[in-house]
Formats: structure tokens, C-alpha cells, sequence
């Protein structure tokens, strides 16, 4: 498949105002029949809005302490802002927070910069004992291809795991605009680091990376690469899946490739490990890694399960799950689900979920 042609990307309006209609319909029908409705499935699009504009307003709030107060708040950004880092940003206003930001395995962080433009996500139902962990990070540029990998690596080595799990949900170029730069070898190729992790000072000189298999599935929507991912006597299986039918701060074309890349992705986690503390945490990236990763972290917690999604509304009619995790995912990265857009699309989804409309 040829990464660099320009996809295709159509998103049906007319089609995506149906699904809607059809499931207010659906949910008025089941809300006639059973009573009261979980408040989740109530919120009316203006209502949306206004929590959107909430959590961005409390997300600047955020950014304007961080700058002022560096060396206090939890909200500091100082490694992602400084001059020797700032060559490393995709975008300059898609920024780490200090508190939640990895970390390259570099030699000496005194001579070294051991910064990516990446963060540590965690999200988790009050209640529920199941946490989902990711890292969201921006799409690699040219010059960080390098750090993506020995990231890659690293966090494997720290999960104790030999899996690297990779979800690329954008398209290399919108609009003759790149908005990530490929980052992997063509099929039975393989690239090597050393040069360049020896002058960044990364611990993994060595660091390789083989294309060894390609899957495409029309259905699926989405290429799946697998590598392997080289350092000393050490490979990691990586598994790579491209979706790349997502514009940037649009929402997806439809729900069921978004569903299938997440059972998918999952079952990859599960026979990673077979212990859940050492599973493979999935590494999710668009271009600047906010609004579409952030969206699509949010459907993998709440709706890959739908039987499991309808039970935790049914116990907690009363909340509203999505700004709950939007208003998580913002304490880890800034301006995750981007959009209102997004955002909305997000509540389009559970009353499908909750309809079981899949």
C-alpha cells in the first residue's frame, strides 16, 4: 500500500445526522418503555457545547498558571517550552505538562535532552477496578524518528513486556499538508539509529527497526505492520495498525473500523502479557496527539465494551462518563478531543452503544 498517496476522505454528513436521529428515536422508544434514561443519554447538543467550553476554559486557566508559576504548579511546562526542546514540537501550542510527560532513556539528562513531545494517560471509572493506560503522543516529524522508537522500546522495557502496541490514526498528509512524517521502513527493509542515538545520547545505539509483514483488510479500514524492533540481544514485536481515513479535527467516517481497530488493539494487549500490570500499553498518535488520539482513547475506555458500557451507565445514571474522561485525559495532556466536534460525536456514540447500534 502506498502510505505516501493522499486517502480519501469522505464524511458523510447527511448519513451521520441519521444515525443520530435514529437513535433518539431508538433511545425515546426504550425511554417510553423503561422510564428514566441514564443523564449520559439526555444531554442536549447545546448542553455539550457548554461543557466543551468548560473544560477550555479550565484547560487555560491551567496553561496560564503553568507559565507563571513554573517552578509550582503541576500544570508547568518548562521542558516542552525550553529553547533546546522546542525543535522537537510538532506544533507550538501542543505541549507536554512537566508532571505527566515521558522520558527519552538518555546517558546524562545534565548533557542530554531526554524530552518527546509525549505524555503518560491513565483513565479509570470511579468505582470500576479497570484502568486503562496509554501514551499519547504527536505524530513523529523527521528529525524525532529516532526518539519515537527508543521510546518505543524503552517503555516496553518497563512494562516488562516484549510487545510494542501502535495506533497511527491520521492520514501522513491532508490537503498537501504533511501531518506526520513516516517513521517506518517499507516492507523488508530495515533502519538502523546508531548515528543518531549516539548524538542525541540515547541509551540504545544500537536500535533497529524491520518491516516484516503487511495485513490490509478493506473491512477493517486500517493497515496492520508488523516490525521488529532491535537493541543489544533484546526485539520487540511491534504492531503497528494505520487508520488513516480520520481528518484531522473532524470525527471519524463511521463507528465500526473505530470499533474493529479497538477489539483488535486489545486483543494484542491481552496476549502481550500475562499479567495486566506488564501488558502492553498502547502508543496512540495523530498529528499533534490530541484530538483525534484523545477521541479514540476515550471510545476504547468507555464503548469497546458495549454490554460492559451499558452496565456502568445503568449503576451510575446520574454522571456523565465523557466529560469525566475528557476532564481526565486534560490533567495528563493538554487539548485531548480537540473539537466540539469531537467531543459530540463522542455522545453520538454511547446512545449507539447504549442501543447496541454497532
Amino acid at each position: 500500500m502506498n502510505v505516501f498517496k493522499k486517502p480519501i476522505i469522505r464524511v458523510n454528513n447527511s448519513n451521520k445526522s441519521s444515525t443520530s436521529t435514529n437513535s433518539d428515536k431508538s433511545i425515546a422508544s426504550k425511554k417510553q418503555r423503561d422510564g428514566n434514561l441514564p443523564t449520559l443519554l439526555t444531554i442536549t447538543p447545546q448542553q455539550q457545547r457548554d461543557k466543551f467550553d468548560e473544560l477550555n476554559e479550565v484547560e487555560s486557566n491551567r496553561i496560564v498558571d503553568g507559565l507563571n508559576n513554573p517552578g509550582e504548579s503541576i500544570w508547568a511546562l518548562t521542558a516542552s517550552i525550553s529553547k533546546r526542546n522546542k525543535d522537537r514540537n510538532r506544533y507550538s501550542n501542543v505541549m507536554p505538562w512537566n508532571e505527566t510527560r515521558v522520558k527519552l532513556p538518555v546517558k546524562n539528562e545534565a548533557t542530554y535532552s531526554d524530552y518527546i513531545n509525549a505524555s503518560y494517560v491513565r483513565l479509570q471509572i470511579k468505582g470500576d477496578t479497570l484502568i486503562n493506560r496509554y501514551i499519547a503522543c504527536q505524530g513523529p516529524l523527521e528529525t524525532t524518528r529516532n526518539h519515537f522508537w527508543s521510546m518505543c522500546f524503552n517503555e516496553s522495557e518497563k512494562q516488562g513486556n516484549d510487545v510494542v502496541i501502535i495506533a497511527m490514526v491520521t492520514p501522513l498528509m491532508e490537503q498537501g499538508i504533511v501531518k506526520c512524517d513516516k517513521y517506518w521502513p517499507e516492507l523488508g527493509e530495515t533502519w538502523g539509529f546508531h548515528s543518531q542515538n549516539l548524538e542525541d545520547g540515547i541509551a540504545l545505539e544500537d536500535l533497529s527497526i524491520k518491516n516484516v509483514n503487511e495485513t490490509y483488510d478493506a473491512n477493517d479500514d486500517y493497515l496492520l505492520t508488523e516490525f521488529e524492533l532491535k537493541s543489544g540481544l533484546k526485539t520487540k514485536k511491534v504492531y503497528h495498525f494505520y487508520y488513516y481515513k480520520w481528518a484531522d479535527a473532524k470525527v471519524p467516517p463511521s463507528i465500526k473500523p473505530l470499533a474493529n481497530l479497538s477489539r483488535h488493539i486489545d486483543e494484542v494487549k491481552q496476549a502481550s502479557a500475562a499479567s495486566p500490570e506488564n501488558q502492553s500499553v498502547p502508543i496512540v498518535h495523530c498529528s499533534a496527539g490530541v484530538g483525534r488520539s484523545g477521541t479514540f482513547m476515550v471510545y476504547d475506555h468507555l464503548f469497546r465494551n458495549g454490554e460492559k458500557f451499558h452496565f456502568i451507565l445503568d449503576t451510575n445514571p446520574t454522571k456523565d462518563l465523557i466529560y469525566k474522561a475528557v476532564f481526565q485525559l486534560r490533567t495528563q495532556r493538554m487539548m485531548m478531543v480537540q473539537t466540539v466536534y469531537q467531543y459530540q460525536f463522542l455522545y453520538d456514540v454511547a446512545k449507539e452503544t447504549y442501543n447496541g447500534e454497532k
